[in-house]
């Protein structure tokens, strides 16, 4: 099975397990009853979830059944006009070749949502159903460079459709321009009939609730002994990224799907160069490409490092992560913190108007990057390694393993 394969796999799965069966039955009868309510003019529902329970999956079944229903005289979802739409390129890639591989689905039904609205507005068209994936990705905020002058695309993309199925996990919220939280969704979904489908079930990482609980503490910038048992996932700290990176070249050899991964605040050496480096461990980042098969399936990113906007929403078999500059130990509190100053992906930190108290924004920079590193740290199906590049976080993480429990 290619490389390609084993990526559509996982968003089009044989079987649900029997809690992805039962939420996408109770989402259908959801949308059914909204299509049908001759009184209901919009209606939002949401599925939240962490990284890795499976929402994706659940989406993917999701619109297959409904673009299949438009041709059956049967169904609730005869003759509708839907669309399904994701705010991350890389992901919107997958989908796209996902629906070259099943009937009843066609590549022009999956947009990003900027182009979406727009082309909506002038052709002046409306939507029955609309399925969103990566929510939290959606702009909540102008951004007229990329053509969206709205305040808000959820709001915008609400009005457009009689039921909205979003996916959310503010977890997952790693810029200002995409910020989101619980406050500022309830105020745009306020108008609407709204039901919320939760998610719980961790269904990328095989891993024990010991390994997902370190993981989470540490995503949280708590820094706990590592676990004694992690069954058989692989859970290790590194001293240096170069060994990492071999460890990583070795995985990818013998199982596929196997990368290095990294937060921002690398200082570029030249202006031309823009790369990870630390210790003997020198490559350059990924960058953006138009071609149609995702980063992680090209075999020549085991030379590159990933992002978060190559492998949000991704499996990965195996990742290394390098916590970057911006992640430094706290020694009076003995905890992993941000520094702001050295996070050097301006976009990460735009300003807006509803965020202007001190505070908040103290607090936002912090969440932001650690969120950053959650989605991170999450990727690995059977392992995970750790290495970072401020010398105290590093000797610390590694003191947690030696003092494993």
């Amino acid at each position: 099975m290619t490389r390609k394969d084993l990526t559509l796999k996982k968003f089009n799965v044989d079987q649900l397990t029997d809690q992805q069966s039962t939420q996408l039955d109770q989402i259908e009868t959801f949308i059914n009853h909204h299509l049908q309510d001759t009184q209901s003019t919009h209606a939002v529902g949401v599925i939240s979830g962490e990284a890795g329970t499976g929402k994706s999956v659940i989406l993917t079944k999701l619109f297959q059944k409904i673009q299949q229903g438009r041709q059956d005289t049967t169904s609730p979802y005869f003759r509708t006009n839907n669309v399904f739409t994701v705010n991350h390129p890389e992901l919107l890639k997958v989908y796209q070749e996902l629906a070259a591989t099943l009937p009843a689905l066609r590549k022009k039904d999956y947009v990003r949502p900027t182009s979406l609205i727009n082309q909506a507005h002038k052709q002046r068209q409306k939507y029955d159903v609309v399925v969103i994936d990566e929510g939290h990705l959606l702009l909540s905020k102008p951004e007229p460079y990329i053509k969206f002058t709205q305040q808000n695309q959820l709001d915008e993309i609400i009005k457009l459709a009689k039921v909205v199925i979003v996916v959310f996990d503010f977890k997952q919220v790693m810029q200002t321009k995409m910020y989101w939280d619980q406050h500022l969704l309830n105020q745009i979904l306020a108008p609407y009939h709204t039901r919320y489908f939760n998610l719980t079930m961790q269904y990328r990482m095989q891993a024990p609730a010991s390994v997902m609980n370190w993981v989470n503490a540490l995503s949280d910038g708590n820094i706990l002994p590592l676990p004694s048992e992690t069954g058989r996932y692989d859970l290790r700290i590194y001293r240096r990224a170069i060994d990492m990176y071999q460890q990583i070249q070795d995985c990818d050899k013998r199982v596929g799907l196997s990368r290095i991964v990294a937060t921002t605040g690398f200082v570029r050496k030249n202006q031309n160069e823009h790369h990870v480096y630390m210790d003997d461990f020198d490559l350059p980042w990924d960058e953006y490409d138009i071609q149609p098969t995702p980063w992680a399936q090209r075999p020549a990113s085991i030379h590159e490092v990933g992002s978060i906007y190559t492998v949000q929403g991704f499996d990965l078999n195996y990742v290394g992560v390098i916590l970057g500059p911006p992640f430094e130990y706290d020694a009076q509190h003995d905890c992993m913190i941000v520094n702001p100053n050295k996070v050097t992906h301006t976009e990460i930190y735009k300003k807006r108007p509803d965020l202007t108290h001190p505070e908040k924004i103290a607090w936002v920079k912090q969440r932001l990057m650690f969120n950053v590193i959650d989605v991170l740290l999450k990727r690995g199906i059977y392992g995970l390694y750790i290495t970072a590049a401020d010398e105290k976080l590093r000797q610390r993480l590694l003191l947690a393993q030696d003092k494993k429990q």
